[in-house]
């Protein structure tokens, strides 16, 4: 995701939101920028709040649990591919390819990435 595809994201975030709310972003420098930071105060009159450094395993469990088995897929169906020559003919590739990789991940895997993450009250005895 670029600068440009965030802005988008959060144009179309309004409808989503029903008061202050707090944006939890990554540390991508488009994500944290003072730029966003301030568009997210102004037009959705919310607060951006980075992920700490360093926790994508607890913070992004989409990252860990259905981002690295999706790369893995990707990379096996890459190397089963005839070469293509032409960018055009990358792209359609790379596109059907992910196509494929995708049905490959389960609901499953993703309900389980979030559960992992997710605390459980047990794990916060007072």
């Amino acid at each position: 995701m670029d600068g440009h595809v965030w802005k988008t994201y959060l144009n179309m975030l309004p409808p989503y939101i029903r008061g202050p709310s707090v944006i939890v972003a990554d540390n991508f420098d488009a994500h944290v920028s003072q730029e966003s930071a301030d568009a997210i105060a102004e037009d959705l009159f919310s607060t951006l709040e980075p992920l700490p450094a360093n926790c994508t395993s607890t913070c992004q469990p989409l990252d860990v649990g259905v981002m690295g088995p999706f790369k893995k897929i990707l990379r096996t169906l890459w190397l089963e591919e005839t070469p293509v020559k032409t960018a055009a003919e990358k792209r359609l590739a790379m596109i059907k390819r992910s196509i494929k990789a995708w049905k490959r991940i389960t609901p499953d895997a993703i309900r389980r990435s979030f559960e992992k993450a997710l605390p459980r009250p047990e794990e916060y005895v007072v």
